[in-house]
This record gives structure tokens, C-alpha cells and sequence, in this order.
């Protein structure tokens, strides 16, 4: 069962999709036939998806083993999925046998409870739910398959590593498992244990990059693996390939590395490496400190309905709110032209109609001033929302203090550091950063630095890469940013925040790299320069291609 890009919480599911809620978005017919393919290459199965969805990998399977028995090949395919519906597409296959296919939870099951266990291959695409949509049952089976596998995988995991982690149990030694997992496998902290287990317990390992977007509705990245030799302790590699034909290539070459295949990521030669190295050797210099090592870090106001709590000056002026419950808001990343966001910026969003302002009552007696804003809250289900719920009053959105800069946190660009230089909170859309007691250098030399080649090399080696091909920065990737902290960089401040607002953002990086790494950091030209080269290979690298145009 593919991906979903979020899971929505309870109790607020009634206006999500079904296919949302379950991640149902199904696998390329193409693709799930390769990967089947080379699962059963060295054996008849049986073989066990254990989300299967769609069936698009049960009927491949099917199709591979009735090469060898035509009459009893979907007698060795079994496939588990919790959602009901799914038992109808295998119903109607004329390869599967409806017997095989079980109704289940699959990360509560055990061995007793799937018939063909233990499994020769096991494949699928299992359901790319964040953690912090595993609700109820499913997220008791998730930890507790996690305690049984004994890998330390933190709460911060996605259902699909506990479902990778729970296959193995099923897996018969010697035998394959070929799955579709996000590319988060590649670039996440909880995936590391992940990736260690995957190396003890596989002769070989490959983690396949595929750069073409293989899923409809959405631009989750994907990654085949492709694990051989169960039971051996072995090797692991990474790679990228473009698209599944690429893909057909590292599977099915007995040649090693074909020409389509490239390193992960796909910097050619020692580039990467050498600019791995030149960043640490930078984090060790005394002028750079980590940004959570001189300010606070946390996500910004979590309304729960953005649309009702944060609106713009016309809306609230209809329903006669005001102004002393209304709380100036940044909460689009657009929004930020510069290295610093002004009283001029705010009401300049307020001019042209964004919704720009924070509804917040303080007092019974300001809760009176908005009751048509409540009413409408009431009778538009807001109070039901999840977030809202959770309130002793629904509408009264807890504030935090106000930041001192914000901070991107998703952005098809490089990051930025942007001073604040009103009185304004920001959504969760963005960062809030708060200095701690004197700072090694002023706020503007903070953002000057932050905007250099450096931080923005390693938040590309270590960001996420979300649909559409924009860098996500959590919090705690945030605070360990190593961010140059140079005395005198502010004199460029100025010069920089009007490039910026002017569009011309890779000029303004290019001073900043000279000021901060160059004459501060003691840089040279060369090195500044690989620092760059990296740093914009992989921002067009994240950026999606469409290759698929299958429906699974």
C-alpha cells in the first residue's frame, strides 16, 4: 500500500479522502512486476506482500511463479492489508486465491496467523504514514513490533519502517525482500538503525534511488530495496537511477553498476566527499557555533484551522473584530522578501488582502467582542478539530513569546534566517528563534552567515526532500546547522536584505560567502566554490521529474 503524504488525526477524518487515510495511492504495474521479478529469481515462493493494496505485486508474483506451474501459481502468493476493500480486487483476479489474502492488521500478526509462512520473498510497498498519524491499535502493534525486532527505532518513525522491520520475521533464511519505502530511508536520523539492521542481516543490500516520480497525486520520492542473502551479515550500497528503467538495469545486470546508475547523491567523483569534509573541517572552526547553541528553536503557533484563526483585515472588519484580539502573524514562507520582516512587510500583506492577523481573545470580556468569530467557528465544526478540541476554550490559541527571527521551513530554495523586526508571532509554516543570552555576534551577522554556502551545502546533505521538490528543515535539524559567526559580517546586512527583495538571492549569497567564508572563515576561492557547486546540485537534484504513468 503506497504513500500518503500526511495521515490526518483523529477525531477530525470525516473531510479526508479514504485513499488519504490509508495511504492508498497504488504501485506502478511496471514497477511492481520488476521488483517481483527479482525477488523470485532464485526461487517458486511462496511469497508474501504484506499491504497489498491494489495487488498489483500479488498478481506479478502470479504471473513469475506460473511460469514454472501455471495451474497452482497463486497458491504460493499471500498477501495481508487492514483495509477490507482490498479483498474485492483480489476476488476478482483470475491468478490469486481470495484464501490467501487475509484481513488484518499485519503488524499484530504473527507467524501462526499467515499460512505460507515462512516466505522465500517478500514485497510491496508499505503505507508511508508519519508518525504522528498512527492512531489507536496500530500504533500499539507498531512499537511493540518494533520492541520484538530489537532495533532501537525512535517514536519519530513512519509506519513503513515498522512494517519493513516487522517483514522479516516471515522471511525465510537465504531469502529476498524487494519493497518500495520513501526516500526518507536515505535521510532521516530514525532510519539509520534501519539501514544498520538491513547490513547484519543481508549478504547484500542495495538502496535505489529513483528520481522520476512513480505515484500519481503525489511527489513522494521512492526507494527500491532490493536485500538478498537473508540471515548473512553483508554489505549495503547506495544509489540513484532516473527512472524504472534505470531501475530494470541495477536488477537485472549481472555487470555490476550499469552506466544508468549513480552515486546517492549524484555528485560525480570525490566532489561530495570533499565538501563532506571541508563542512567539518568548517564546524570545528571556533568562529562557527550550531544555531541551537545560540537560540531557542521551536515551531511556530499551531492553530489547528489556520483558515478560521488567521484571517485578513477586510474578514475581520466584516465581523467587527477588534484590533486588541488581533495579533500580527507571519505564516507564509513567501512572505519573507528579505533578511528581515518589518512593520512596512506586515501592513504591505494587509494592502494587498493576506490573511495576516491572529484571532486571539484574552478575557471573557474580548470573548463577548468576537462571539459572531466563535459562532462561526461553532457551526463550521472548528471546535471538533483535533487541535482545537484538545483547548479548555477552543478559540484561545496558546501563544508563545515572541521570536526574535524566523527561520524557513520549507522552501524550494536554500534556507533563510530572517530578523523580526515587529511584533509578530509566525504559524507553524515557519521556524521561531529566540537568541539566548549574549550571542557570540549581533542578529544581522547571525543571518548574514546563515546565508552563506555553507549552512545552505549541509542543509541540502541534510534536509528532507518533500513534494515538489521543496527542502524540509525540522527543528532539531535546525539547532545542529553550523552556522559561521563572523564579527562585522552586519556591514553587508543591508546590502544583502535589498538584493534579496529584489530577486537576486545567488548575488547575494555570493557576497556573503566572501565576507563570511572567504575573509572571515579564511576560505579560499576554491573551496567557496565547491561549497556552491554542491550546494546547487543538489537543490536541482530535489527538484521532481515524472516518469511513471501507470495506476497500479
Amino acid at each position: 500500500m503506497p504513500p500518503t503524504d500526511a495521515m490526518p488525526q483523529q477525531p477530525a477524518t470525516e473531510s479526508v479522502p479514504r485513499r488519504r487515510l490509508l495511504g492508498s495511492y497504488y504501485t506502478p504495474d511496471e514497477l511492481a512486476a520488476l521488483l517481483v521479478r527479482w525477488a523470485l529469481a532464485d526461487g517458486d515462493g511462496p511469497v508474501l506482500d504484506p499491504s497489498y493494496g491494489g495487488c498489483a505485486f500479488l498478481e506479478a508474483a502470479a504471473q513469475v511463479l506460473s511460469k514454472s506451474d501455471p495451474s497452482n501459481a497463486g497458491a504460493r502468493v499471500y498477501g495481508v492489508d487492514i483495509d477490507p476493500s482490498c479483498i474485492e480486487t483480489a476476488r476478482d483476479s483470475d491468478l490469486l486465491k481470495e484464501g490467501n489474502c487475509i484481513e488484518a492488521d499485519f503488524l499484530a500478526a504473527s507467524s501462526d496467523d499467515l499460512p505460507g509462512s515462512p516466505y522465500a520473498a517478500i514485497v510491496g510497498n508499505p503505507p508511508y504514514v508519519r508518525h504522528h498519524w498512527i492512531m489507536g491499535d496500530q500504533q500499539e502493534s507498531a512499537r511493540a513490533a518494533a520492541a520484538a525486532s530489537s532495533v532501537p527505532l525512535p517514536a519519530t518513525a513512519s509506519l513503513w519502517a515498522y512494517f519493513l522491520l516487522h517483514s522479516l520475521r516471515f522471511l525465510a533464511a537465504g531469502g529476498r525482500l524487494a519493497m518500495l519505502v520513501p526516500e526518507a530511508v536515505l535521510q532521516t536520523d530514525y532510519a539509520v538503525p534501519l539501514r544498520e539492521m538491513l547490513a547484519k542481516r543481508f549478504g547484500i543490500s542495495r538502496l535505489i534511488h529513483i528520481r522520476d516520480r512513480q505515484f500519481e497525486h503525489t511527489d513522494e520520492a521512492v526507494v527500491a530495496l532490493a536485500c538478498s542473502g537473508f540471515g548473512e551479515s553483508g554489505t549495503i550500497e547506495t544509489m540513484s537511477v532516473d527512472s524504472v528503467e534505470g531501475l530494470r538495469s541495477v536488477l537485472l545486470s549481472s555487470n555490476g553498476r550499469p552506466p544508468q546508475c549513480s552515486p546517492f547523491p549524484p555528485i560525480a567523483g570525490d566532489t561530495l566527499g570533499n565538501a563532506i569534509a571541508l563542512l567539518r573541517r568548517v564546524g570545528k572552526s571556533p568562529e562557527v557555533k550550531r544555531l541551537g547553541e545560540v537560540a531557542s528553536i521551536r515551531v511556530g503557533v499551531v492553530t489547528g484551522a489556520n483558515r478560521h484563526f488567521i484571517r485578513s483585515r477586510d474578514a475581520l472588519d466584516a465581523l467587527d473584530i477588534p484590533a486588541d484580539v488581533q495579533q500580527g502573524i507571519v505564516s507564509r514562507t513567501r512572505w519573507l522578501k528579505g533578511l528581515e520582516f518589518t512593520d512596512y512587510d506586515h501592513e504591505t500583506l494587509l494592502g494587498i488582502g493576506a490573511a495576516a492577523l491572529l484571532v486571539r481573545p484574552e478575557s471573557a470580556e474580548h470573548d463577548r467582542l468576537v462571539d459572531p468569530w466563535i459562532q462561526e467557528g461553532e457551526e463550521g465544526g472548528i471546535n471538533e478539530r483535533y487541535k482545537c478540541a484538545l483547548r479548555s476554550d477552543w478559540f484561545r490559541v496558546d501563544l508563545p513569546p515572541l521570536p526574535d527571527a524566523f527561520a524557513t521551513c520549507a522552501r524550494a530554495g536554500s534556507p533563510l534566517l530572517v530578523l523580526n523586526r515587529g511584533e509578530y508571532l509566525n504559524s507553524n509554516a515557519l521556524h521561531s528563534v529566540r537568541w539566548k543570552p549574549d550571542p557570540a555576534v549581533t542578529p544581522e551577522a547571525m543571518a548574514v552567515g546563515f546565508l552563506t554556502s555553507a549552512v545552505s551545502a549541509w542543509a541540502e546533505l541534510r534536509g528532507r526532500r518533500y513534494g515538489g521538490g521543496v527542502l524540509k528543515i525540522e527543528p532539531g535539524t535546525l539547532k545542529r546547522i553550523p552556522v559561521p559567526l563572523i564579527p562585522g559580517a552586519e556591514a553587508v546586512f543591508k546590502k544583502l536584505d535589498s538584493l534579496l527583495r529584489e530577486g537576486r538571492e545567488e548575488e547575494a549569497r555570493k557576497i556573503a560567502d566572501k565576507r563570511v567564508l572567504g575573509e572571515g572563515l579564511g576560505l579560499g576561492d576554491p573551496e567557496i566554490e565547491l561549497l556552491k557547486h554542491v550546494r546547487t546540485n543538489l537543490m536541482e537534484w530535489r527538484r521532481p521529474s515524472r516518469g511513471a504513468d501507470g495506476n497500479g
